[in-house]
């Protein structure tokens, strides 16, 4: 039965399909073994469609094409191996990347949903720190079995981007959707963004444990089916920049998370020739403007820039 995600093209009958809601598809899986270094099987583990229904909905799970895991890494000290697995309804834009951790006898310890793709999704990638914490873009799964939940009630979560081997920064937008009644008289989604809370940080520097080191606000993240944030890690200053092309720039502290400076456009010098011997060139942009900044190793806030073209200009 489908929630409704899944159309008549997968229909048990498509004569049916409006009383019924029922879809179809193919069994499938996913078969994962691991070798010695001489060759010999360590373990196999097959995966069926069932294994994902949990994570991703029955419906989608149906109708999905298995498609091939992805090794993320290997996490020594637990023997842990960590894979993503995009399930999602073929020849759409419609996916869930889940994230699955094998131990080194084959069993599955974890498997847990990931980001959608295909609309508003978390600008974020399945990630294995250095501790053994796995990243699924929905919360940090400790070895331990402990876990830091990431979305908030009322918020969408924007970005979790890890900074650091023990250090993640996570970006919402306060709201919520709710039904409406569109023009066709179709159900439809409107956002209600939460007024209380406009002028509240919403850019948050955490630890693994989820204890907040720095918070702050930041707009500058657009949308492209899923959400996006500009940004830049530049090792010479190490240091990362994040773009708000109405306003200028955040510079977060690699080796100190809790220094986070705002250099606003009005503070920065406008380029001329020529460059700086000791200045490094970066270049940050959205879908309508691009900018090419001048960061000087010594001073990673001391910032020169020029607007350059537009994407595909």
């Amino acid at each position: 039965m489908t929630e409704g995600i899944v159309g008549p093209y997968y229909a048990e009958d498509t004569a049916t399909f409006q009383v019924t809601h029922r879809v179809r598809g193919y069994e499938g899986g996913q078969t994962i073994t691991l070798f010695d270094a001489a060759g010999r099987q360590v373990f196999r583990r097959r995966l069926g469609k069932a294994d994902f229904y949990k994570a991703v909905g029955r419906d989608i799970v149906t109708v999905s094409a298995p498609e091939r895991p992805r090794f993320i890494g290997y996490h020594a000290p637990s023997q842990a191996l960590v894979f993503t697995v995009p399930v999602g309804i073929p020849d759409s834009d419609v996916s869930r990347i889940c994230a699955l951790t094998l131990g080194l006898d084959g069993r599955v310890r974890q498997l847990t949903a990931g980001r959608w793709t295909g609309g508003e999704g978390p600008d974020c990638e399945v990630k294995l720190l250095a501790d053994g914490t796995v990243l699924n873009c929905e919360e940090l799964r400790r070895p331990d079995g402990t876990s830091v939940r990431l979305k908030k009630p009322n918020a969408t979560l924007i970005a979790a981007l890890p900074l650091t081997d023990t250090t993640l920064f996570t970006l919402y937008r306060y709201g919520y959707y709710r039904e409406v009644l569109g023009a066709d008289s179709l159900k439809d989604y409107e956002w209600v963004a939460d007024k209380h809370l406009r002028n509240s940080p919403n850019a948050f520097v955490l630890n693994t444990k989820g204890q907040i080191r720095q918070q702050f606000c930041y707009a500058g993240y657009y949308e492209v089916l899923d959400y996006e944030v500009p940004r830049r890690y530049v090792w010479q200053t190490h240091s990362y920049y994040l773009l708000d092309e109405a306003r200028g720039v955040h510079v977060l502290d690699k080796h100190n998370p809790a220094r986070v400076t705002e250099v606003r456009f009005q503070q920065m010098q406008r380029f001329r020739k020529p460059q700086r011997p000791t200045e490094v060139r970066f270049v940050m942009g959205t879908e309508t403007a691009r900018f090419a900044f001048y960061a000087d190793p010594a001073q990673p806030t001391r910032l020169r820039y020029e607007r350059i073209e537009a994407p595909g200009n």
